[in-house]
């Protein structure tokens, strides 16, 4: 009984040791770990809707339509903008952005500077400036009109617009 006592004796303080030893190493300069961390930036621009817009005009009895599309920004920059580039829109030789006949303006899904009055777009346009970021989705609605009078031809006419997500990182 007396040599099983000195054994545990023994064996707690072999514990006690290992539990200790670590620490004091620790604590004299031991090894540690340093982690450092590089996130990427990234930006994602998707039609959600209206990709193809389709108006039906006429100078009497329907001289104005309205159609939108929406886009998708997921992003992990603080800040983005929406940039639009315009082609020509022509029936014939009738230039319907020219003969200011087509109108775009948008909303902002935060505090970002939308355009809140209808705007002629005419190349390259701003369609919404410094808005909020850090975002997993939020949609920006943009709204076309077009509207015709007895100056403007009949026929088809043709338009793409390309959109552009910019991040401000």
């Amino acid at each position: 009984m007396r040599r099983s006592k000195a054994l545990l004796a023994v064996m707690m303080a072999l514990v006690l040791v290992a539990g200790v030893a670590p620490l004091a190493l620790a604590k004299k300069g031991g090894s540690g770990v340093s982690v450092k961390a590089r996130v990427g930036g990234q930006i994602v621009l998707e039609i959600a809707s209206g990709q193809e817009i389709s108006f039906e005009v006429d100078p009497l009895t329907n001289p104005e339509d309205t159609a939108e599309t929406e886009l998708l920004v997921r992003t992990n920059a603080p800040r983005y903008s929406i940039v639009a580039e315009f082609s020509d829109f022509l029936i014939g030789d009738y230039d319907l952005i020219k003969n200011e006949k087509f109108f775009v303006r948008s909303k902002a899904p935060g505090s970002g500077q939308a355009l809140e009055d209808w705007t002629v777009p005419k190349g390259q346009l701003t369609i919404l400036k410094n808005e909020d970021g850090l975002t997993a989705g939020e949609t920006t609605v943009v709204e076309y009109k077009l509207t015709v009078d007895f100056t403007v031809p009949p026929g088809e006419g043709k338009l793409q617009v390309v959109f552009t997500a910019v991040p401000a990182f």
